[in-house]
């Protein structure tokens, strides 16, 4: 198959070809690129979409199956850039920096450290793992960066 597949991820906007808001089959024809639907949680009204071994995440929501969320994962030939880093390539505290200039994360989460939210964003960082010193490369990256539509993360709440 080849090399990596780079996907910019612009939040409240998308990831590559793929826009939120856009219906199943306008997000299916997008990415071009065989489907595996499978339910990601027991009571989702919609499957997911996986695309690329699936690295590729799309999520459903509405009467009718329209991209509420859309997730990357690494790990595979999947790349994700945002605001010109690969995500999964940078150290999790720059890409945390960066972004953080842009607007502020939820300093209140939960799962602070593995996870930051950045509200205004929608946007969503994860890594299994926090390394235990700098020396550490466990954890030293993010595992999955995710876009929601505006307001996902406050009906999640």
């Amino acid at each position: 198959m080849g090399g990596r597949l780079e996907f910019e991820v612009v939040p409240l906007v998308g990831v590559g070809p793929v826009r939120l808001g856009m219906t199943r089959d306008e997000a299916r024809a997008a990415i071009g690129v065989a489907v595996t639907p499978f339910a990601k949680v027991p009571d989702a009204v919609w499957q997911t979409d996986a695309f690329h071994g699936a690295a590729f995440q799309v999520f459903y929501s509405g009467d009718r199956p329209i991209v509420d969320f859309i997730e990357l994962s690494a790990g595979s030939r999947v790349e994700a850039v945002l605001s010109g880093l690969t995500v999964f390539a940078t150290p999790a505290d720059e890409v945390i920096a960066q972004i953080s200039a842009q607007s502020p994360f939820d300093a209140n989460d939960r799962e602070l450290g593995f996870s930051y939210v950045f509200p205004q964003l929608e946007l969503a960082l994860w890594r299994p793992v926090i390394p235990e010193s700098p020396d550490d490369p466990d954890g030293k990256c993010f595992a999955t960066v995710g876009v929601g539509t505006p307001g996902y993360f406050s009906r999640l709440g």
